[in-house]
């Protein structure tokens, strides 16, 4: 599986490999606080966080020292518009003062706004893996990194029929993890002490490796908690066929 994003919904099994990584959801699914908290999972030594705009609030974060601390080993950088973009991705390797171990770009439904066709979605798509794999290659020789290579993680905010996003198929053959983000209105009906959480699910997927699915929820004060659900879970079986309908979209 996709390691740093499962890590941050709390996996213990081992990784399958660090394969770049879409997570799709629909508007106010949670996007942004995953992201985040993957930013702030593990050890690594830095991360790099794009995003359209700068963030008003940490998503989703935990009010604690640790996350003071891992907050420092991430650097945010705010570029306004696509072209902005490319151009700061393609002087990634001579502007940071290090490689990154990890990289996540939220929000890029708003960068690929309006793009006139697909070359501009290929465009971007390559230049993020191809960036990724140049500081994979960069931690690869420090002996002194405890990471060994970079992760590429971005979202989309894709709309509940998720056949409408024209730059899915595209984008798929880029990222062949992804992470899709349904919410789970059922199981938020099932708990008597919800209080108006949101809920969602969670399901990360990789070729040649089982799915794996959690339960998202966040509560009135924005923290965001986790916890594993049995895959093949059939507790809520809308939600799962709302997140199987979505992914056979992109085919």
């Amino acid at each position: 599986m996709a390691e740093a994003l499962a890590r941050a919904l709390g996996s213990t099994e081992p990784g399958h490999g660090p394969a770049p990584t879409l997570v799709l959801g629909p508007a106010r699914s949670g996007r942004s606080a995953l992201l985040f908290r993957a930013a702030l999972a593990g050890s690594r030594p830095r991360a790099l966080f794009l995003a359209p705009s700068a963030l008003q609030r940490l998503p989703g974060a935990r009010r604690g020292a640790s996350d003071g601390r891992s907050l420092q080993r991430v650097q945010f950088l705010y570029p306004p518009s696509l072209q902005e973009l490319l151009r700061l991705v393609a002087s990634l390797h001579q502007s940071l003062p290090g490689p990154p171990a990890l990289i996540l770009l939220d929000g890029l439904e708003q960068y690929l706004a309006g793009c006139p066709g697909p070359q501009a979605v290929a465009q971007l798509s390559a230049l993020l893996v191809d960036t990724a794999s140049y500081f994979t290659g960069r931690l690869g020789t420090n002996p002194c990194g405890p990471a060994s290579c970079c992760q590429l993680i971005t979202s989309l905010r894709v709309p509940r029929e998720a056949e409408a996003d024209e730059h899915l198929g595209v984008l798929q053959r880029y990222f062949p993890a992804r992470c899709w983000l349904c919410p789970d209105s059922l199981a938020s009906l099932d708990q008597d002490d919800c209080g108006g959480n949101r809920m969602f699910r969670a399901r990360l997927s990789q070729p040649g490796v089982p799915d794996h699915e959690w339960r998202v929820e966040f509560g009135l004060d924005g923290e965001m908690r986790v916890s594993p659900l049995p895959w093949g879970n059939t507790e809520n079986p809308g939600v799962a066929s709302d997140i199987d309908r979505a992914a056979g979209a992109e085919k």
